[in-house]
């Protein structure tokens, strides 16, 4: 199936699936790129992810070889103002927010460290993990987009629970 939205729209959804989801959350959480507790564990500022090689119509060597092609957008954030003895607590919140959203929700484990997955109907991919040191951290997965020419704004490296309307 060819990707019906393009790339700002998917990454424009997943930023407010993201906001949307701290916002149902008590208002000491951030989402953030780096931790305090954490200064070596810094998350990457996104990726994306381009679909099979083998759809890449870049047969004849030019070099905007990915414009066109499909791909998603991930990004991980640290859930900041959780602690290892609360994470556990919040994890249930984000998942109890993304089912009563009426998100496809399922966890992996029922002791520490725990992992919880969830998929929005438009397409976009959501987990939650608990660290083995019981740290927390939040991913986002765009819907599959068709790469466009034009380079996007970088995700922000924090989301405070107080982030400007969407």
């Amino acid at each position: 199936m060819l990707p019906i939205v393009t790339q700002a729209t998917a990454r424009a959804q997943l930023l407010r699936h993201l906001t949307e989801t701290l916002r149902a959350l008590p208002a000491e959480l951030s989402l953030a790129l780096w931790h305090p507790d954490l200064p070596k564990a810094r998350m990457h500022d996104g990726v994306t992810l381009f679909g099979s090689p083998f759809d890449d119509d870049d047969a004849d060597g030019d070099e905007g070889g990915d414009i066109g092609r499909s791909a998603v957008f991930d990004i991980r954030y640290w859930v900041v103002g959780t602690t290892p003895d609360t994470s556990g607590v919040y994890l249930d919140m984000v998942m109890r927010v993304w089912s009563d959203r009426g998100w496809t929700t399922r966890t992996s484990r029922d002791s520490p460290p725990l992992h919880g997955v969830a998929h929005s109907p438009d397409g976009c991919g959501f987990s939650i993990w608990q660290s083995i040191n019981g740290y927390l951290s939040m991913s986002g997965t765009t819907a599959t987009f068709i790469v466009d020419p034009n380079p996007k704004a970088p995700f922000p490296d924090r989301i405070d629970h107080s982030a400007g309307e969407l």
